[in-house]
């Protein structure tokens, strides 16, 4: 059975494996949940490596905050295997 700490460590490596060094900067954890089905959601964000495109952009990345991308992967809470990635979407409100 995998612990929580377990299925973060293999979401982590899974994006930086999967995504490179480039794409997997700042790895930071966000959000977990433990789901009846038997899975881990786990949300991890990373520096985002697109060039900076507004002034807000560049102001924000100026002081030391930069655009994230955020994931959510799938750990299976038995094998501990991940089994997912998507992009994690959010609204605008």
């Amino acid at each position: 059975m995998a612990t929580v700490r377990e299925a973060v460590a293999q979401a982590t490596a899974f994006a930086q494996e999967a995504l490179g060094p480039e794409r997997s900067q700042g790895v930071r954890l966000e959000e977990v949940e433990k789901c009846d089905t038997g899975e881990w959601l786990i949300t991890l964000s990373m520096i985002d490596p697109e060039p900076l495109n507004s002034v807000s952009e560049i102001m924000a990345s100026m002081s030391g905050s930069h655009k994230r991308i955020y994931k959510v992967f799938t750990v299976h809470q038995h094998t501990g295997t991940v089994s997912s990635m998507k992009i994690r979407e959010f609204s605008n409100q």
